[in-house]
């Protein structure tokens, strides 16, 4: 299960949080403002590309070519943003290592990175030929170890998708920021959301990748007793996920 923030008003949460023009009344944003908003994933980007998104600003423009928004024109926002699930950031050192035939690696890349990356349709297949050119062996099989896994790791740093981009600042939040989050988005519903993230754990990965979902472990460990059935019933559904995707006779682990 991964978090998501439709159980809490995260506009009221950030209106009070924003900077106020003097007269407390509206906020102002720039051009570069707007733009952040839609890479930093605040934005559902599937339903609302970025030229649409700059329009909805259009009748907010002042001379100075900022927008100027009121309380409500901010929280209308709210029918934009992205309320999906806001998983834990796919780390690419943590892909398993091992021969994959072509198939496997297509949903390696399928499932976990091309999500992550915010290149085109066309670029990122370009990619994932090159690296199956690179890697490939004698016998028609890619070997991925750490070499293939730095350069995943380098396509995502250059080139994050709006999504993983809100994965990585909440992630952030979580690990620097944890009692504060947990008092904004309810403190009951972030503690069941974090022991169900350490059962998320990427399709392709192994063991926990971030200090969060260490300590997601962690507070898991302590939930065993109070919440043993619920426990037991993400733990056996995430290992059968993992399985089902890590053990897949298309992918042969090395």
């Amino acid at each position: 299960m991964a978090l998501t923030l439709d159980k809490f008003d995260v506009m009221e949460y950030l209106w009070e949080t924003l900077q106020k023009t003097p007269d407390g009344k509206h906020i102002r944003y720039t051009n570069k403002d707007v733009k952040q908003l839609w890479t930093m994933g605040f934005v559902d980007t599937q339903r609302i590309g970025m030229q649409e998104w700059r329009a909805i600003f259009e009748p907010m423009r002042q001379a100075d070519g900022t927008f100027l928004l009121t309380h409500d024109q901010f929280t209308a926002l709210d029918q934009y943003r992205y309320k999906g699930e806001i998983r834990i950031p796919f780390d690419a050192m943590m892909i398993n290592e091992g021969k994959y035939d072509d198939p496997g690696l297509n949903e390696l890349f399928e499932a976990s990175i091309a999500p992550s990356c915010s290149l085109p349709k066309a670029d990122l297949a370009k990619f994932l030929d090159e690296i199956k050119k690179e890697f490939r062996e004698s016998g028609g099989l890619i070997i991925i170890k750490q070499p293939a896994k730095l350069k995943i790791k380098e396509l995502l740093k250059k080139s994050p998708s709006p999504l993983r981009n809100l994965e990585i600042l909440l992630n952030h939040m979580l690990k620097t920021k944890g009692e504060q989050v947990h008092d904004a988005i309810e403190k009951a519903e972030i503690d069941a959301v974090s022991a169900k993230a350490a059962m998320q754990v990427s399709s392709f990965s192994g063991k926990p990748t971030t200090r969060a979902e260490e300590k997601a472990i962690g507070l898991k460990a302590l939930q065993q007793t109070k919440k043993k059935a619920e426990s037991v019933e993400v733990e056996g559904k995430a290992k059968t996920e993992l399985a089902k995707i890590r053990r897949s006779t298309r992918g042969m682990r090395g």
